[in-house]
């Protein structure tokens, strides 16, 4: 499993500049790469002797790699376009799909292989353009005692540097071993929600009520406005850095939930967790004024993924099961009918919390529907 680690660089002002340089050069070769390709210069065999960038060519490779990507997946997009805008002539309607503007890479970054930077003594080395010439340079960085223990025998995948905070930061890619997965133990169903952001039922009668749906609330509609008012006042950066923090709060939140819930798991000896396949649930639950807000701001999907790679690295297993009903069918008789808000009671005298329901009606579930959430 690959995962990464972010590590804030602290390079002397001659090493800013040569670093800042790289990072924008590189984007502009991929950018370039881009156009070229799209304008109908194959790319496909290009080399680094081809392109001509004032980068080194470890960076020039990664550069074209990345490049290729891009075009690839901007044409796949293309693609679907046209397909969709034939569908809607067969069924005749007038509305047209558009196609996909080309990408464009805008924030200064750079991206280094494996093969080309090296972390030691609190120093990570890696090659710029020095009058000219390829030349490596040290750079220090603060490693906490955790990262040292996981870099010192990790398997590194792709460094990225890149600003954050008018601070440069390298983003490092690791290679962790995932434990074997458990063969026996308990079942774990978690219902995902936007009131009651997470409850677990557990096969051995464990139950748990994780975070706080109004206090997620209050968060979300406290930015908008203050959103609100920046735009009024067409403080646009501002508007961006505001976005920024609730994201930043939000995904915070988000990582204390899944941990929480893991660890839950593994006190329990778990062996599987299984969750609601939400796809498309946006579309399909009923609209209002006011629930339109919460409904699209629902950060289930990031939720979903932060259990699912925890699990892993806890050897439990995560399934997803159909999510039809699930909050709706009495568990004793089997019938099915609408709870009256958090509170579902059945005509056979079954009575429980609505999100408890799902939550044990999804770890009862065997309607399997795969292994991973889709968006």
């Amino acid at each position: 499993m690959q995962l990464s680690e972010t590590v804030k660089v602290y390079p002397t002002e001659y090493q800013k500049t040569l670093i800042t340089e790289t990072m924008t050069e590189y984007i502009h070769t991929v950018n370039r790469l881009v156009s070229d390709a799209v304008s109908g210069h194959s790319i496909a065999k290009t080399t680094t002797a081809d392109v001509s960038a004032d980068i080194p060519s470890a960076l020039l490779n990664q550069c074209i790699r990345d490049a290729k990507s891009i075009v690839k997946k901007h044409y796949k997009y293309c693609h679907k376009a046209v397909l969709k805008n034939r569908n809607l002539i067969k069924c005749g309607s007038a509305i047209r799909v558009k196609a996909p503007n080309l990408p464009i890479l805008k924030k200064p970054c750079c991206y280094i292989n494996n093969q080309n930077y090296k972390i030691k003594d609190n120093c990570i080395e890696f090659p710029v353009m020095i009058k000219g010439k390829s030349k490596r340079i040290s750079v220090f960085v603060k490693l906490t005692e955790r990262q040292k223990s996981l870099f010192s025998c990790a398997k590194f995948g792709t460094m990225r540097i890149v600003t954050k905070n008018h601070a440069l930061v390298a983003q490092i890619v690791y290679e962790v071993a995932e434990p074997e997965l458990k063969t026996d133990g308990n079942s774990m169903g978690i219902d995902l929600g936007i009131k009651c952001p997470a409850v677990s039922y557990c096969s051995d009668g464990s139950v748990k009520f994780y975070g706080n749906g109004r206090k997620n609330k209050y968060i979300r509609r406290h930015y908008a406005y203050l959103r609100k008012k920046l735009q009024t006042s067409k403080k646009i950066k501002a508007v961006k850095r505001m976005n920024d923090k609730e994201q930043r709060i939000m995904r915070d939140i988000d990582h204390k939930l899944s941990h929480e819930i893991v660890k839950t798991a593994a006190a329990h000896k778990v062996k599987v967790i299984k969750l609601e396949q939400l796809q498309n649930i946006r579309s399909a639950t009923r609209k209002s004024r006011k629930n339109n807000h919460s409904l699209h701001t629902w950060s289930f999907y990031r939720l979903a993924q932060f259990i699912e790679y925890k699990s892993k690295l806890a050897g439990i297993s995560v399934e997803y099961v159909n999510p039809t009903y699930t909050s709706q069918t009495c568990p004793v008789c089997g019938s099915v009918h609408h709870a009256d808000d958090r509170n579902y009671t059945c005509e056979c005298g079954f009575h429980i919390h609505r999100d408890l329901l799902g939550a044990m009606n999804i770890c009862n579930s065997t309607e399997f529907v795969g292994n991973r959430q889709t968006a």
